[in-house]
């Protein structure tokens, strides 16, 4: 037994060297092909200008957006465009439903007109973005820029549903 391992031991090393051998000696051998270098030709620079990034704007809008992620209580959300991905493609789908998102509640509703089916949730604000993760069976994740843009997706089984949208506060009487 110790002398076959001693024998594959000694056949890949002698493997191992022939094949690096070869490989140092094709590389020497190899032409390389001619570099044409063209003078005088001036290079263009064919992508887009950025112009001049205007951070005080930026910072104001993420401001903006923090302070309306922070004070929203609850919000109705409905989608512009979906999409139910299964395990080989994504079609897109009207979607007829909203999403209720409260904060004070820590809940999640889907309603279809008149019906709703509410969760559990945990809310999470991260800079500009809350964060919403359903508990339970079907799993949801909703994230929300301030008050207004949304994404969603939820999974039941490995089959996703993915959602963007609006949504506007709701004022509880």
């Amino acid at each position: 037994m110790k002398s076959k391992i001693i024998f594959l031991t000694i056949l890949a090393l002698s493997f191992l060297t022939s094949n690096i051998a070869n490989a140092k000696t094709k590389s020497v051998t190899e032409k390389l092909p001619d570099i044409e270098i063209i003078k005088g030709e001036k290079k263009v620079d064919e992508r887009e200008d950025l112009g001049v990034v205007d951070f005080n704007k930026l910072f104001s809008e993420a401001q903006n957006y923090y302070k309306l992620a922070k004070d929203w209580k609850k919000l109705k959300c409905s989608p512009k465009s979906g999409f139910i991905c299964s395990k080989h493609e994504c079609k897109r789908r009207d979607i007829f439903s909203n999403v209720i998102l409260d904060k004070d509640k820590k809940t999640v509703s889907r309603c279809e007109k008149d019906i709703c089916e509410t969760f559990e949730a945990e809310f999470e604000q991260t800079g500009s973005f809350i964060n919403v993760q359903s508990k339970g069976a079907i799993g949801s994740i909703i994230r929300i820029l301030g008050d207004s843009r949304y994404k969603e997706i939820t999974t039941v089984g490995l089959d996703a549903y993915i959602a963007n949208g609006n949504c506007e506060l709701v004022k509880d009487n």
